[in-house]
């Protein structure tokens, strides 16, 4: 027994708060380093049996099939120790919201990152702990920060994006709302997870400059911000499943991370014994390769009880740094689904929604216009993918459902069939088509004996399906303006009728508020701010590899560059840049200047609205290091800003320096750039207009 001598984990949890800790942001060498030590204090009183049972997780199978067969319908619990008082984490999933019961429905990832918004993205990681709690989970795998590197990939709409920067920034603004609340983050996929119909064979291959600036940037961010845990992912990276891939588990020290791994569902262990030698702490959601099998390998002296008792010490010490924190919270099953959380739902939506084009027809101010709602989604409950993420709010609010409240005159024809969609536009004084994917068309690849029922998977396309873009061409000869409105986890290429489009307003997977945003939209009532998180081609072939046969074990290099960085090296023009988003309004940059504070960079930039509305506009900075290798330039820093008409603000960004490292291949470490140069501007493609050497 040490010197604590606690008996149970309560009592650990004493010891903790009578020495002050702070269970998440106090030093490293304060709440880490005492938890462990209790934590060892419990282990050597747990049996063999109960080390491997922390080691595993405990699905109730059959719970979930007495509801339906919904997934995570309740907590999914792994690890704990009952006798001793440990308790399990109580896992859900995400990151629309909590899977659980009828939880607040927000917009997919891609959409919040669009808002370029990391305080709003704090908030709703505020309003998921809360519902996490309302419903009795402390554990949230719904910090999706895998990168977009392809926009075929099925799961993008999980994503924040193509860069790497960015997502970090939101990864850590989601972990320190969870984490306010005591409800633990977890990170995901670790690592270079971007390929679904493949996930469980393909390899991702990578050299250690490609995996430190570009792939595990990200998880960095998070990691610094407190994330307590980690998900590993399905694919293989460099030849090795992940799941027990020492490379995978060793960057985790390089990467500051203190907490505990977990496996990703069923497949992400093939050997139980190999994945506990590599790192990893617990297999979820249930015993398939460990459990017993640990056990026997220890009683063979195959593997060595230090080891699981390295493993268990990650895990109890990780609980004891959020267990005060999250047992004082005072939340009830009011919290779950509140106007509160969706308010900011809408929000979300309201901010997050992309404008690419607009010759002048919106808004619609009138709301007396005749309106013509047409296309497959014009009154479909539209929120995302109907894999893991999948959440069930108690009702969708569809683009009919808010229009309809909006303006007085809707006819509606929520069809691609191009004669009935003309009848309905016959009278119109504008048409709004409502177009793009579903979980049809992507998302969680969701195999079934039924080639006809297998749902999501990666896109095969990057374009509108044929019937919607002959649509957009019906629509044009009708002489209305045609406003195309479209869902998508990522880039559609737009280049075959956009010239028919007199707007264009991309809205992602909008969340159970979508219809009242898109009537807010169209309406006036909000002016559009957000900007694209991802680069959007004119051609499929400028993006990278992508591989799309059912081949396994394919074996695919994830290059350095992806994104406007690759766009910017081929010297490709995309047809919208990275950050690209109009509003109703028009904004003039002036008197950039960037300055060297030691620690940090500091940019500031006046920014006045030359428009005739109020609007926000989201201010991008982006810094180039000079090194032949690396690319031209990366963004690092951004900031919203709100302006009146005629109104100008000084917008300035201070980019702490560690946030422009970049890894020397000789040093084997990341370093910080001599000399940078610095760009501002409305987009990757507007800020080569105001660069400052610096």
């Amino acid at each position: 027994m040490g010197k604590y001598q606690v008996k149970n984990f309560d009592e650990a949890l004493v010891v903790m708060r009578v020495a002050g800790v702070e269970p998440i942001t106090g030093p490293e060498s304060n709440h880490v380093a005492l938890a462990r030590e209790l934590a060892d204090e419990l282990i050597e009183q747990m049996t063999l049996k109960e080390k491997a049972y922390m080691l595993s997780g405990h699905w109730n199978t059959i719970n979930g099939m007495l509801h339906g067969r919904v997934y995570n319908y309740d907590p999914i619990a792994g690890g704990g120790c009952k006798r001793l008082g440990i308790p399990p984490v109580l896992f859900s999933d995400g990151p629309r919201g909590v899977v659980m019961k009828n939880a607040t429905c927000f917009p997919t990832s891609n959409v919040r990152a669009a808002a370029f918004d990391t305080e709003m993205e704090e908030e709703i990681g505020e309003a998921i702990a809360k519902e996490c709690i309302a419903l009795g989970a402390n554990y949230f795998a719904g910090v999706c920060i895998n990168l977009l590197r392809h926009p075929s990939w099925g799961r993008a709409q999980e994503a924040y994006g193509e860069d790497q920067f960015m997502t970090g920034k939101y990864g850590a603004a989601l972990t320190k709302g969870l984490q306010k609340y005591g409800v633990i983050s977890c990170p995901k996929h670790y690592y270079m997870n971007s390929i679904e119909n493949l996930r469980f064979s393909a390899s991702a291959n990578a050299d250690e400059e490609t995996l430190r600036d570009v792939y595990l940037y990200h998880f960095e961010e998070c990691f610094k911000a407190g994330a307590g845990s980690v998900m590993s992912a399905y694919n293989k990276v460099n030849g090795t499943y992940c799941g027990e891939n020492k490379d995978v588990f060793d960057h985790l020290e390089k990467l500051g991370f203190e907490g505990f791994s977990i496996s990703d569902f069923i497949w992400g262990v093939h050997d139980g014994p190999e994945s506990l030698r590599a790192g990893l702490d617990i297999e979820m959601p249930m015993t398939m390769k460990r459990g017993n099998k640990l056990i026997k390998a220890v009683q063979k002296g195959e593997l060595d009880e230090k080891l699981l008792d390295e493993h268990c010490e990650n895990i109890i010490a990780t609980m004891l740094r959020f267990q005060n924190i999250y047992r004082e919270q005072k939340v009830d099953k009011k919290a779950v689904c509140s106007k509160e959380h969706r308010k900011l739902a809408l929000k979300a939506m309201e901010k997050g929604a992309v404008l690419l084009k607009n010759d002048g027809c919106l808004p619609i101010r009138n709301f007396n216009a005749k309106l013509a709602l047409v296309g497959r989604f014009a009154d479909e409950k539209v929120i995302g993918d109907h894999g893991s993420s999948m959440v069930h709010p108690p009702y969708i609010v569809t683009p009919f459902d808010g229009i309809s409240r909006r303006y007085g005159n809707v006819s509606l024809a929520a069809t691609n069939d191009i004669d009935a969609c003309l009848d309905a536009a016959k009278d119109a004084e504008y048409v709004i088509a409502v177009l793009g994917n579903d979980y049809r068309d992507e998302g969680e690849f969701v195999a079934n004996a039924d080639p006809k029922l297998v749902v999501g998977g990666d896109r095969k396309s990057l374009r509108l399906h044929d019937d919607e873009v002959a649509l957009i061409h019906a629509l044009k000869q009708s002489g209305k303006p045609v406003i195309v409105v479209f869902y998508s986890g990522s880039a559609v290429i737009t280049e075959e009728w956009a010239e028919d489009a007199n707007a264009i307003l991309y809205a992602g997977y909008p969340g159970m508020e979508g219809g009242h945003a898109l009537a807010q939209i169209l309406s006036g009532r909000v002016n559009p701010s957000g900007k694209l998180p991802f680069t959007v081609a004119k051609n499929e072939l400028d993006y990278p590899y992508f591989p799309y046969s059912e081949e396994k074990d394919q074996s695919v290099d994830y290059g350095y560059y992806h994104g406007y960085a690759l766009f910017e090296k081929e010297g490709i023009e995309p047809e919208y840049p990275f950050g690209f988003g109009l509003s109703y309004t028009t904004f003039a940059y002036s008197d950039a200047a960037a300055e060297d504070l030691g620690d940090s960079v500091r940019v500031c930039v006046k920014v006045e609205n030359t428009g005739e509305v109020s609007g926000e506009e989201a201010v991008l900075v982006f810094i180039g290091s000079g090194i032949s290798r690396k690319p031209h330039k990366l963004l690092k820093g951004f900031q919203r800003v709100a302006l009146k008409p005629g109104e100008q603000k000084e917008v300035v960004i201070d980019i702490p320096k560690w946030d422009l490292r970049l890894y020397d291949r000789e040093a084997d470490a990341m370093c910080i750039p001599e000399q940078v140069t610095v760009y501002v501007g409305r987009d990757a493609r507007d800020a080569e207009n105001m660069v400052i050497q610096l």
